[in-house]
C-alpha cells in the first residue's frame, strides 16, 4: 500500500478529537435539583453518536448524542439532602463537573413587573439583602428573551448563586419573600428559586401556540408568528393591514381617512405639545384615556429644500403603541411596536413646495400614550442629511376610546411585551426537564382591559405549564391583584375587579393552586406597591397549603348566598373570627338587579357570615370590593381579608 494511500486510510479511521463538553445554560454549579423527580441533563460538545455519562452520588444515566454532539440525560428520581458534583464524562474522554449541587425544592416565579420587582426596588431592600446571609436558598435569573420560535437554551442574568446579601438585590422581591415563608416550616431543605418574569406583560406572552389555541387565539395571528420568524417584513405588513382595517370599523376618523385629509378643517381641534404622552400632558380628561387619538401638523417646505423629491424620511422616534402616519394625505408607514423608532421614507412626488400635512393616527390599548422620544427625534430629514424639527404645537382630537370599540385590535404576536408566545418561547420552553415543586405567578394588571377572557386564558396557560413540566398535578400559587386605580362614591364595574374574579373562579376550581389575596395590599396611585414582604407571606401561606399540605389558613371565601327575613346572608368559608377593623359595619357590599344596575348596601358579621341588609329593592346578585381601590375592613382572625367577589343569589 502507498504512502498516500495509509494517510488516506488513517484519515477515514481515526475518530475527530472531542470538543469541549457543554450543559445548558439553566445548569451549572450551585444549581437545586428537585428531589422527588428524575432530572433531566443536557448540553452539547459530544462527537455524534458517542455515548455520554452523567453521575450524581450514587446515580448515573447514559445517553447517546445526536447528529450534532447534542445530548440528553434523565437522571432517576432524586433523593432529598444529597448534595456534591454532578460529572459529566463522554467515551472520547471529554469531562466536566458541576459543584456545589444539592436537591430539595425548586419554585419557577413568572408573571409581569410585580413579580419582576426586584428587593432593590421593594421596601427594606437594605435588611432583606442582609437577612439572606446562610440561608439554603440558591438563585435561578432569566433575562427578559423573546423568540419568535422556541428556544434551545435561556440566557441566564444571574446564573445558579448561593443566595447572599450581594446577589440578592436584583432578584424578585416577591418570591423571595415567598421562600422566607415556606422555610419557616422547614428551615433546612435547600430551596431553588427561579426568577422569570417580564414588566408589562400578558398572559398571552407566556403561553404556547396549543395553550392559546385551547384559549381561542386568533389562527391568523399565530400564523404571522410563524412568518415572522423568517419574513418580518411581510409579517409586519400583514398585520398592519389588518390594524387598519380594524380601525377603520371602530374610528370614524379612519373611516377613508378622513382626518388625514390635506384639506381637512382642523381649526377646531386642540393643541398639545408633541412630544410627550397625552396621560402626562396635564390636559382635562386625558389622564385616564386609552383609545385612539388623531394628531395633525403642516411644515413649509421650499421647492430647495425638497431638492429631486428623494431620500426624504419623517422621524418621529418612539410611539406608544401603534401609529400610522400620512404625509398629504398619502400613507407613508406604520408601526405596531412602542418601542420601535419610527422613520419613514417618503416616496417621491408625495411632499409639494409650500405647506405640508402631517397627519398621525395613534391607537393606545393601555398605558401610556403618545410620543415617547425627545424632542430632537422627531424631524423631517432632507436629502443631503438637513433636518426640519417636527416638535412643538400640534393639535389633536379624540378617536374612539377603547370602551366603545367593538373587539380589540388584532394582537401583535411579536410585541413583546403585550405579544403571543414570546416570552415562553425565549424563556419557559428552554426549561423543558426541569423538575419543580410549584409555580408562583403574578400576572393580570396588563390584561385588565380584557378581563373577560382571562379566566381561559388561565386555564389554559396552567393545563399548558403543568404539562411542558410533566406533572399534571403541578402546584399553582396566583397572586390575586391588590387595589389599585381611582376609588368611586358610586358602584362601578372596575375591569381590576373582573380580573380579581376570574383569579378566583379559576383558583377555585383547582385543588392545587392556592389563591394569595393582596387586595388590602394595593396603593392608589401605584400600580408596583413596594411592600413585597406580606405578599410574599401569603404566597408562601398558600404555597405550603398546596404544595406541602400544611395546614395553613387561606382568605375566606364566599360558599353560597341566600335570603333570610332580614336580607341576604352570605355563607363563607375559612371565616374563623371574622371580625370588622375600625368600624361598626363592614363596607364594600354592593346589591345588583337583573339589569346590572348596583348600589352600596349596608351589611353586618354575624359569626362566620355577613348579612347583607335588605334595602326592598330588587336583587339578584351581591357584589364585594369591586372596584379598583376598594376600602377594605373585613378579616379572619388569620390576618387575611374577605376575598373580593361576586356571587348570584339563590
Amino acid at each position: 500500500m502507498t504512502r498516500t494511500a495509509l494517510i488516506a486510510l488513517a484519515l477515514t479511521t481515526t475518530p475527530a478529537l472531542a470538543g469541549p463538553l457543554t450543559v445548558a445554560p439553566h445548569l451549572s454549579s450551585h444549581m437545586v435539583l428537585q428531589h422527588g423527580k428524575p432530572a433531566q441533563v443536557r448540553g452539547g460538545g459530544a462527537q455524534p453518536g458517542e455515548e455520554v455519562a452523567v453521575t450524581f452520588g450514587t446515580a448515573t444515566a447514559r445517553a447517546r448524542a445526536d447528529a450534532q454532539g447534542n445530548w440528553q440525560v434523565t437522571l432517576p428520581s432524586l433523593p432529598r439532602g444529597q448534595s456534591g458534583a454532578v460529572t459529566v464524562r463522554s467515551a472520547s474522554g471529554a469531562s466536566l463537573q458541576l459543584d456545589d449541587v444539592v436537591t430539595g425544592d425548586v419554585w419557577l416565579c413568572s408573571g409581569q413587573s410585580n413579580m419582576d420587582l426586584p428587593v432593590s426596588g421593594s421596601a427594606n431592600p437594605d435588611r432583606t439583602a442582609r437577612e439572606s446571609t446562610g440561608l439554603p436558598v440558591r438563585l435561578l435569573k432569566l433575562k427578559r428573551t423573546a423568540e419568535a420560535k422556541p428556544a434551545r437554551d435561556i440566557v441566564p442574568e444571574l446564573a445558579w448563586s448561593r443566595a447572599a446579601p450581594d446577589n440578592l438585590g436584583g432578584f424578585s422581591a416577591a418570591c423571595w419573600h415567598m421562600a422566607r415563608e415556606i422555610l419557616r416550616h422547614d428551615p433546612k431543605t435547600p430551596l431553588g428559586l427561579i426568577h422569570a418574569a417580564w414588566g408589562g406583560s400578558t398572559i398571552e406572552d407566556w403561553m404556547s401556540p396549543a395553550a392559546l389555541r385551547t384559549a381561542g387565539a386568533s389562527a391568523e395571528q399565530l400564523a404571522w408568528l410563524d412568518r415572522y420568524a423568517t419574513d418580518p417584513a411581510a409579517a409586519l405588513a400583514a398585520a398592519v393591514d389588518a390594524t387598519d382595517r380594524w380601525a377603520e370599523q371602530v374610528d370614524p376618523g379612519s373611516a377613508g381617512a378622513a382626518w388625514a385629509a390635506p384639506g381637512l378643517d382642523d381649526s377646531g381641534w386642540e393643541q398639545i405639545a408633541v412630544p410627550g404622552q397625552w396621560e402626562r400632558s396635564g390636559v382635562d380628561g386625558l389622564g385616564g384615556y386609552d383609545g385612539i387619538m388623531w394628531f395633525r401638523t403642516s411644515i413649509a417646505l421650499t421647492a430647495a429644500d425638497l431638492g429631486d423629491g428623494k431620500d426624504v424620511v419623517v422621524q418621529l422616534g418612539r410611539i406608544d403603541e401603534r401609529d400610522r402616519v400620512w404625509i398629504n394625505g398619502v400613507p407613508v408607514g406604520a408601526q405596531l411596536v412602542a418601542a420601535e423608532a419610527r422613520s419613514y421614507r417618503i416616496p417621491a412626488g408625495v411632499l409639494r413646495a409650500g405647506e405640508n400635512s402631517i397627519a398621525v393616527r395613534v391607537i393606545d390599548e393601555m398605558g401610556g400614550g403618545g410620543f415617547s422620544s425627545p424632542a430632537d427625534a422627531l424631524a423631517l430629514v432632507l436629502p443631503g442629511g438637513a433636518r426640519k424639527p417636527l416638535a412643538g404645537s400640534w393639535r389633536y382630537r379624540r378617536g374612539t376610546a377603547d370602551s366603545a370599540w367593538k373587539g380589540a385590535p388584532p394582537a401583535i404576536p411579536w410585541s413583546m411585551p403585550r405579544g403571543l408566545t414570546m416570552a415562553w418561547n425565549g424563556m419557559i420552553a428552554p426549561l423543558a426537564g426541569t423538575g419543580l415543586r410549584g409555580i408562583a405567578w403574578y400576572q393580570g394588571e396588563s390584561n385588565s382591559s380584557r378581563a373577560a377572557a382571562y379566566a381561559g386564558a388561565l386555564r389554559a396557560w396552567r393545563t399548558s405549564w403543568r404539562a411542558h413540566f410533566a406533572d399534571p398535578a403541578l402546584p399553582v400559587v396566583v397572586v390575586q391583584l391588590p387595589g389599585y386605580g381611582p376609588r368611586s362614591i358610586r358602584p362601578v364595574d372596575a375591569p381590576w375587579a373582573q380580573l380579581r374574579e376570574a383569579q378566583r373562579i379559576v383558583a377555585n376550581e383547582d385543588a392545587g393552586t392556592g389563591l394569595a389575596v393582596a387586595i388590602d395590599l394595593g396603593v392608589v396611585t401605584d400600580i408596583h406597591p413596594a411592600h413585597k414582604d406580606v405578599v410574599g407571606e401569603r404566597m408562601g401561606q398558600e404555597a405550603l397549603r398546596v404544595a406541602y399540605g400544611i395546614a395553613r389558613p387561606a382568605a375566606p371565601q364566599p360558599l353560597k348566598a341566600s335570603r333570610t327575613g332580614e336580607g341576604i346572608a352570605i355563607t363563607l368559608r375559612s371565616a374563623d373570627g371574622l371580625a370588622v377593623s375600625g368600624a361598626l359595619e363592614p363596607v364594600g357590599f354592593e346589591l345588583c338587579d337583573a339589569t346590572g344596575a348596583c348600589r352600596f348596601a349596608r351589611a353586618t358579621v354575624q359569626g362566620q357570615s355577613v348579612l347583607v341588609l335588605d334595602d326592598g329593592r330588587p336583587a339578584s346578585e351581591v357584589r364585594y370590593a369591586w372596584q379598583g381601590s376598594p376600602a377594605i375592613n373585613l378579616y379572619a382572625k388569620s390576618g387575611l381579608p374577605l376575598v373580593p367577589f361576586r356571587i348570584t343569589i339563590d
